[in-house]
């Protein structure tokens, strides 16, 4: 009996691609806004250590001078995926006491914590393009985004507080109004919701801070 031919590299990730996709993996990750689902590092990492451990393939991922690589290696083959890594400001999210009205601007997470989101996500992405999963379903949604603004305007965030109606009305008066309804597919500034609301409302608190500066 003649002894199997070693692969290499390529050959190895075209096997790996294969037997991945045969693996059925699903997907944990759901983006309620946009109403799409994706896959999550965990849903298809360990499956992915497994078939890189049969096929004797290590895997090393770093983030420096700007830039986010995975580099494939087996035996003295190399692979090396890029992207270029762009540290973002954490996220702020904007916050209504509904009791005083109070509006506030706060972290949505600590600075470390995310930090390791982001390399979380690079990552994600890497392994994604080096074995070929597809995440489909994030261009259909964005082919049918401006079919769900409706939809998306009336979630179960609930409907629009008084406080930013309020808001709202002082910042948003004659063409300004009109043009905002249409935006969010909206009849009247009551039908908007919480959330939405939250979301204008803080742009509009940036760009006043941005102005006092």
């Amino acid at each position: 009996m003649k002894e199997e031919t070693k692969k290499n590299l390529n050959e190895s990730i075209i096997k790996i691609r294969v037997e991945l996709q045969n693996s059925k993996i699903k997907k944990s990750g759901k983006n309620s806004y946009a109403g799409f689902d994706y896959y999550e590092l965990a849903d298809f990492l360990p499956k992915l250590n497994e078939l890189m451990e049969k096929e004797g393939i290590n895997d090393i991922f770093k983030i420096e001078n700007e830039e986010a690589t995975l580099t494939l290696i087996k035996g003295g083959e190399s692979q090396v995926y890029k992207m270029p890594f762009v540290l973002f400001e954490t996220p702020i999210n904007t916050r209504i006491d509904n009791k005083t009205g109070e509006v506030r601007q706060v972290k949505s997470m600590q600075d470390i914590q995310y930090l390791g989101a982001l390399n979380t996500y690079y990552k994600r992405y890497l392994y994604l393009n080096a074995f070929g999963i597809t995440d489909g379903e994030v261009i259909d949604s964005m082919d049918n985004e401006n079919l769900n603004v409706k939809a998306q305007s009336k979630t179960t965030y609930g409907k629009i507080t008084p406080k930013q109606l309020e808001m709202l009305q002082k910042a948003y008066t004659g063409d300004n109004l009109k043009k905002l309804l249409e935006i969010n597919n909206l009849e009247k500034l009551e039908d908007m919701s919480m959330k939405k609301a939250s979301e204008i409302i803080g742009k509009i608190i940036e760009k006043q801070r941005g102005e006092e500066k």
